[in-house]
């Protein structure tokens, strides 16, 4: 989300059930207050509030997939947020 201060994970690159569960809940966790903040705004900007509704959505869904499962599908997740994650914070990659 350009503007918006991202989170970062750069440290959670496992591939383990737990951390899989952990990034994600951390980035939904984010989302939430990423939308407070843009609610608080003078005037909100509903169209950027939907699209962090959307993304927070998308992050829940993984995390509902998560307790089903396995390995494979686990490393996906956890691979596709790693790389979320690295493209918002580029300069973590010292």
């Amino acid at each position: 989300m350009p503007g918006a201060p991202s989170p970062d994970f750069s440290h959670l690159d496992g591939g383990d059930e737990h951390q899989a569960m952990d990034i994600v809940q951390k980035v939904v966790a984010w989302y939430n207050t990423q939308i407070a903040t843009a609610y608080r705004a003078p005037v909100p900007d509903e169209n950027h509030i939907a699209e962090l509704k959307a993304a927070r959505q998308t992050a829940t869904d993984d995390q509902a997939r998560l307790e089903s499962a396995g390995p494979e599908e686990t490393a996906r997740i956890v691979a596709a947020y790693a790389a979320r994650l690295k493209e918002a914070n580029p300069e973590s990659e010292s």
